[in-house]
């Protein structure tokens, strides 16, 4: 029986010994300890592997951005439609919105900002160097492209039948990135267009109680957390495909390395959830991290991704002490470590 301390849980389970799992427990609360990736990855490739490891993964990352939560968007735009958006869900009438802002933000926050409180006026300072507007790297896939100063999505709307299917799959954030692969395989399903214009057109939350009430304090989470959720459909999409020359390693990196914006970090995501599931592409996708952290990390200027970006290097599998230095260094820097995650339940006992 699991309690809501996962702490405790594991310390419990660590400490059994009759426990077949005992030492994958161990190894659970050393990395609740310590943060260090290494812990996490024995959890995983536990010589044991059943149900019972994936509730011990689970349990190592709660409550831990990316593990088990979105890290929470942090742009002006977005507190400014979080805002908003509250007063509009409580009932008021808001009219001729203004939003200035010194420099560009991501294109999704700018979007998403409009889904929450309509159409407003942006002004916009600069769009200070490293431009936000060009990719890290160019590549064949993007899903945004920029009319003027103002980001539009750069590929089709997606279908309503995908849109149902992101509602079905991604209401909640994941117990963990194994689950979470696995309750995406439906998104990755769907057509390839349908996919990358779920991401550029962010559709409006499920209507449930859920989201509903989040409409009241933080609107602005669901996009945050569904392009995450679109992007492990994207790491299940065409699977058949030998991952060296498949579509969904293309797309994925294409993403990582595109502009500076939330779905960059979404591909990322996905690409550490592939290095859990695979060994032999650790090595990729620890490059593509460290890449995409030291260009935010070097950037003479404010990159709001770099925080969420940081935390993920932490987790990714095969990084070095030099990646956690430099991770924490940027941790330290923009915000301590204190950022609160979602309260919610365990995904065991929702399946109750």
């Amino acid at each position: 029986m699991m309690t809501d301390d996962a702490d405790a849980d594991l310390r419990r389970l660590a400490g059994d010994a009759k426990f077949r799992h005992r030492d994958a427990a161990r190894r659970a609360v050393r990395f609740r300890e310590s943060g260090d990736v290494a812990d996490l990855l024995a959890v995983n490739d536990d010589p044991h592997p059943c149900g019972m490891t994936e509730v011990l993964f689970a349990l190592a990352g709660s409550q831990r951005p990316w593990l088990n939560w979105v890290p929470m968007p942090s742009e002006a735009v977005s507190n400014g439609a979080n805002d908003a958006g509250a007063r509009i869900a409580g009932g008021a009438r808001l009219n001729s919105i203004r939003i200035a802002l010194s420099a560009a933000e991501p294109a999704s926050a700018m979007v998403a900002a409009r889904r929450v409180m309509g159409d407003f006026r942006a002004e916009i300072g600069s769009f200070p160097e490293p431009d936000i507007r060009v990719p890290l790297r160019r590549g064949r896939y993007a899903v945004w492209r920029y009319d003027g100063d103002m980001p539009v999505p750069a590929v089709p709307a997606p279908s309503a039948e995908a849109v149902e299917r992101l509602h079905e799959v991604g209401g909640e954030a994941w117990a963990s990135p194994l689950s979470g692969y696995v309750q995406a395989k439906p998104l990755g399903e769907l057509p390839l267009p349908d996919l990358l214009g779920l991401l550029a057109h962010l559709p409006e939350p499920p209507a449930t109680p859920r989201w509903e009430h989040l409409a009241k304090s933080t609107p602005m989470y669901w996009y945050r957390l569904m392009q995450p959720w679109v992007c492990l459909g994207l790491l299940s999409h065409a699977a058949d495909e030998p991952w060296a020359g498949s579509t969904r390693r293309a797309v994925l990196t294409d993403l990582a390395l595109g502009i500076e914006d939330w779905v960059a970090d979404a591909a990322l995501f996905a690409l550490v959830t592939a290095a859990y599931r695979d060994p032999a592409v650790r090595t990729e996708v620890r490059d593509l991290v460290r890449a995409r952290l030291d260009a935010a990390a070097r950037a003479p200027r404010e990159v709001t991704i770099e925080l969420s970006l940081a935390r993920l290097m932490l987790i990714t599998p095969g990084s070095t002490a030099a990646d956690h230095a430099l991770a924490r260094q940027c941790i330290a820097r923009i915000a301590g470590d204190d950022e609160p995650a979602p309260r919610r339940s365990r995904w065991w006992q929702r399946a109750r």
